[in-house]
């Protein structure tokens, strides 16, 4: 009797941890929702956005966690316009947290301004109540709201909305859009000082000075040929395809920087994407209907394809090495020639990774 209890003991031992893996082993995770004011004078923080999006990234791709890179997931609303919904604040959800990146930046591309009213409390409630936040304490999560106009308009109480974030152990970050010295800037401070957060002021229409180097023209050679290693595979696959080439040219103008993104291990697309999918264990190639392949594969056998998968990621791995080379080239000439010439003003994306560096390093992410 005594055996039988041991080994029944010992086989809910086996089954609990396969099962139910502990959240210890899980890996950790970066969860960064960007809350953006899209009022008329907001063109300038939205192209600043789209423009530094890959650079933020960029800024977090050596972050381990015991060891490992956690999982990237990325939120993003906008508010304060009045083509929004009244109902709702004038607050809209363009994506919840996603790894998949492309859609991010698909959303940044469809933001249209126009004025309204900006209820930033309201965004912050939202936020907090509609996004699935993680609970493991072993996780960071963090808000960067932006915009301009006094953080207590609207019929939100900040407070009640900072309290939210608090209970949830979310980072709160304010960016004030305007003069340092301007009165309006008061409350967004005190709201990041409540929320442990950091509060920054920029000017939201300062240009972002994108520095060309001797290297971008073979980085752009290559990012046409890691787009080829992508391989679309059902419903999704071709608007994920689509949608990486179109990003690639709303993007033109800071190519490089998203060049060097999509060689990071958050440049996930494992909707669509086979060799993406497979490595994530999203779905078996034994499962993979006939018709929800490409042309090219539906003729293969299942070892054929295999073999297909296998040679797209071992090219995938070498023109990746091939980027990374260049994209430490031009970091050394771009930081160079930020040495002669300064810039003059914070952007988005400095205030953005100040805030991420000091704020990762207490939920023990190191930075490498």
């Amino acid at each position: 009797m005594q055996k039988l209890t041991r080994l029944l003991f010992a086989t809910a031992l086996v089954l609990s941890v396969v099962c139910f893996p502990s959240q210890a082993s899980a890996k950790a995770k970066i969860q960064l929702a960007i809350l953006l004011d899209s009022s008329n004078s907001m063109d300038g923080l939205i192209d600043q956005t789209r423009t530094q999006i890959w650079s933020i990234v960029n800024s977090l791709a050596k972050v381990t966690k015991d060891g490992e890179t956690p999982e990237l997931q990325v939120a993003l609303y906008h508010y304060g316009n009045d083509t929004l919904n009244a109902e709702t604040g004038y607050v809209q959800k363009l994506t919840g947290f996603t790894t998949e990146l492309d859609v991010v930046s698909e959303k940044l591309f469809s933001i249209k301004t126009n004025g309204g009213s900006e209820y930033v409390g309201w965004t912050l409630r939202s936020a907090m109540q509609e996004l699935n936040w993680s609970k493991s304490k072993e996780d960071f999560r963090v808000v960067f709201v932006a915009g301009n106009e006094p953080f207590s308009q609207g019929p939100v109480a900040w407070k009640d909305s900072i309290n939210l974030a608090l209970k949830a152990d979310v980072f709160v970050n304010t960016i004030f859009c305007g003069d340092a010295e301007d009165a309006d800037r008061q409350l967004w401070s005190e709201g990041a000082l409540l929320a442990k957060g950091n509060n920054f002021s920029i000017n939201q229409n300062q240009q972002v000075a994108v520095i060309s180097s001797p290297y971008d023209q073979q980085i752009v050679e290559w990012n046409t040929k890691l787009n080829a290693t992508y391989i679309p595979y059902g419903r999704q696959g071709v608007v994920g395809q689509q949608r990486q080439n179109r990003e690639d040219q709303n993007s033109s103008t800071n190519i490089a920087a998203r060049t060097n993104s999509k060689i990071t291990p958050y440049y996930k697309n494992s909707s669509w994407d086979l060799v993406d999918a497979i490595e994530d264990n999203i779905v078996k190639l034994e499962d993979v209907a006939v018709k929800d392949l490409p042309a090219e594969m539906r003729s293969m056998t299942l070892a054929e394809r295999r073999q297909y998968i296998k040679a797209k990621k071992a090219e995938r791995k070498i023109i990746q090495s091939k980027i990374e080379s260049l994209s430490k080239q031009r970091d050394a000439y771009v930081a160079n020639q930020r040495r002669l010439e300064p810039p003059k003003n914070k952007t988005l994306d400095t205030v953005i990774v100040q805030s991420l560096r000091t704020q990762l390093a207490t939920k023990r992410f190191k930075l490498n």
